[in-house]
């Protein structure tokens, strides 16, 4: 007697999928804002050349976000773009749940292989230490504490800022 036995398919992540297309639609909306008002920022991005892009996808062929430099500004590109300078690769839905839902840090993430990056090194640091003052302007202190090594002071013009893109900032990206 021969059984046949069909191939076990694993299922889609709707929820997952969906949790990360809104964060990154809010976190794309927050460095275009942020990018625009934060002198920290300005000063990382500023070595980077006019028109550089900069791509965080999930893997195989999950949801993405692009960022594009425009005139000392980082421009939210949504999920335009294909291709760019800067790729960061997350390794599957799960990894980029965990990372964009703040329960690890990209520190520990890169550790553990969850996070990959095709680029200028250089610029993936710049890059980096941006989203952590994006990360402290959005998140409260007792999160972001778990996320970053060193907590970037929330200043009054950061508190600020703070309130700008809970209100205006990511609604509107300005």
């Amino acid at each position: 007697m021969s059984v046949q036995y069909r191939p076990v398919v694993p299922g889609i992540k709707r929820f997952k999928i969906l949790v990360i297309k809104i964060i990154f639609i809010v976190l794309g909306r927050a460095f275009q804002s942020a990018s625009q008002h934060d002198e920290e920022i300005k000063k990382e991005i500023s070595s980077w050349r006019n028109g550089f892009t900069l791509l965080m996808k999930v893997m195989p062929d999950g949801p993405y976000m692009g960022l594009e430099k425009r005139d000392n500004m980082l421009e939210f590109k949504g999920s335009k773009l294909k291709k760019a300078d800067l790729e960061i690769y997350f390794r599957n839905v799960e990894s980029a749940f965990m990372i964009m839902t703040p329960q690890m840090g990209s520190h520990q993430a890169f550790a553990e292989r969850r996070m990959s990056i095709k680029g200028d090194l250089n610029i993936a640091t710049a890059f980096t230490r941006t989203l952590v003052i994006v990360m402290s302007t959005l998140y409260p202190e007792f999160i972001v504490k778990r996320l970053v090594k060193r907590v970037p002071p929330l200043t009054f013009k950061r508190f600020g800022l703070r309130i700008w893109l809970y209100t205006i900032g990511i609604l509107l990206g300005r």
